[in-house]
């Protein structure tokens, strides 16, 4: 990872970390996004927060969302990094714009989020994620109810 980490180089690692999560969501690939994603995965909206505890909350939470994402007819899920901070050599924190366009057309209204990104076992990974939606915004809900069905699976697993 290197000691010396720039802005520059903060933006570019935060910027590969979107592009990663979103190729995910629309590939299918739960691998590629575990990848990027640390559990637990600590959320939050404009009304809450939340924990993702485990891979099996994870697993639903991201089947939940690419679902939505697919239904709504979301064809390019695009996330801008609009800067990044270097808090430590392992731990970046930035923030960015997503928008939702079906073919260039927008389904809904960009939306700001925050995310924190940390060296986990030598990979740079989200561990928090803070979003300028509210509770009830169909994004929200989409990965929530992800979270619940797992839960109701495991009751071990604890709610998120």
């Amino acid at each position: 990872m290197g000691s010396e980490i720039t802005e520059e180089m903060a933006v570019q690692i935060y910027q590969k970390m979107l592009d990663q999560i979103c190729a995910a969501y629309f590939g299918d690939d739960f691998d590629a996004y575990t990848g990027a994603i640390a559990v637990p995965l600590y959320y939050s909206t404009k009304d809450n927060a939340y924990e993702i505890r485990n891979i099996a909350q994870m697993k639903e939470a991201f089947v939940a969302y690419r679902d939505y994402l697919i239904g709504l007819g979301v064809t390019d899920f695009v996330r801008t990094c609009k800067g990044a901070a270097v808090l430590s050599p392992t731990k970046i924190i930035g923030t960015h714009i997503s928008e939702l366009l079906r073919h260039g057309t927008r389904l809904r209204e960009p939306y700001d989020a925050w995310i924190t990104l940390e060296v986990v076992d030598g990979t740079w990974k989200v561990t928090h994620s803070d979003t300028s939606i509210t509770d009830t915004s169909w994004q929200a809900v989409a990965f929530r109810q992800g979270v619940k069905k797992a839960n109701e699976q495991d009751p071990q697993s604890g709610d998120a």
